[in-house]
């Protein structure tokens, strides 16, 4: 090897050894930072994959969390669908024998009345009513109903008597007296009258009427408490049985072969 080429050779050395110490520190920072620079891209792009397959995974758990929530708001809407169902099955039955036992007691319980009587006590009630009726005339019994068997009246002239009605006491001659129930006349007598019901099954009987007040006739249709007279003195029963003015009002019943028997009004009608 010349001289030169060795000179040359040296030069390029020495060139080389120069530029490491001026500039070798830069290169190897300048390296370093590229390092850091991929590691930070790595490290900052890492973690997003990451994020991103988490929110995949608890969107997936979300999703189904609503399916098996859904499922059991199904399933508890059918158990409560066939609960209802079992209620509405299992609801007990009205006791229909019970019930009209009851409302026959009560019934019955209604139709009790107490009689006010004067001088004797009339004999309690029983039958019940078959026909809806009002009273005849506005008053208060003076003597009430005694049958036949009952305890006999003792009238004010001292003699027993068996009372098929009741005679009720009014403030005076001239109170109008009304018919009970509707029916047809089937016997007008001075003061007397008789009307029967449409079925056939009672006859009401009032006396002691004014006579010349009767403005009704056998066969006539009479309406429930329309006006057939006013309170007289025909049946001579005051002094006697009574001692005010007053209407004998008189019910009977149409018994199963064919004939009539009285029973106590107060079955029908109250005072």
């Amino acid at each position: 090897m010349d001289k030169n080429n060795l000179k040359n050779k040296q030069s390029t050395n020495n060139e080389k050894s120069s530029f490491w110490k001026r500039d070798g520190f830069y290169v190897v920072l300048f390296l370093c930072l590229c390092v850091v620079a991929g590691v930070a891209t790595y490290v900052n792009t890492s973690p997003k994959h990451g994020n991103s397959a988490l929110t995949k995974q608890e969107t997936n758990k979300v999703s189904l969390n609503d399916q098996k929530n859904k499922a059991t708001n199904a399933t508890k809407v059918s158990d409560s669908a066939k609960t209802s169902e079992v209620a509405k099955t299992n609801v007990p039955k009205t006791n229909t024998a019970k019930d009209d036992s009851k409302k026959a007691s009560m019934d019955n319980a209604n139709l009790v009345k107490k009689d006010t009587v004067k001088n004797n006590t009339s004999v309690p009630t029983s039958a019940p009513a078959v026909t809806s009726m009002v009273t005849p005339v506005n008053g208060t019994i003076a003597q009430g109903y005694t049958g036949v068997d009952g305890t006999m009246a003792v009238g004010l002239d001292k003699v027993s008597r068996t009372i098929l009605g009741e005679y009720i006491k009014v403030k005076n001659k001239g109170v109008p007296v009304y018919a009970a129930m509707n029916g047809t006349v089937s016997s007008v007598s001075g003061g007397n009258i008789v009307i029967t019901s449409k079925d056939g099954k009672l006859k009401t009987t009032y006396d002691n009427l004014e006579p010349t007040s009767i403005n009704i006739k056998v066969g006539d249709s009479v309406v429930q408490n329309s006006k057939i007279g006013v309170v007289g003195d025909s049946d001579n029963a005051k002094d006697r049985i009574v001692d005010c003015d007053h209407l004998y009002f008189q019910i009977d019943e149409k018994q199963t072969d064919g004939s009539y028997i009285d029973t106590n009004p107060q079955n029908y009608i109250k005072y």
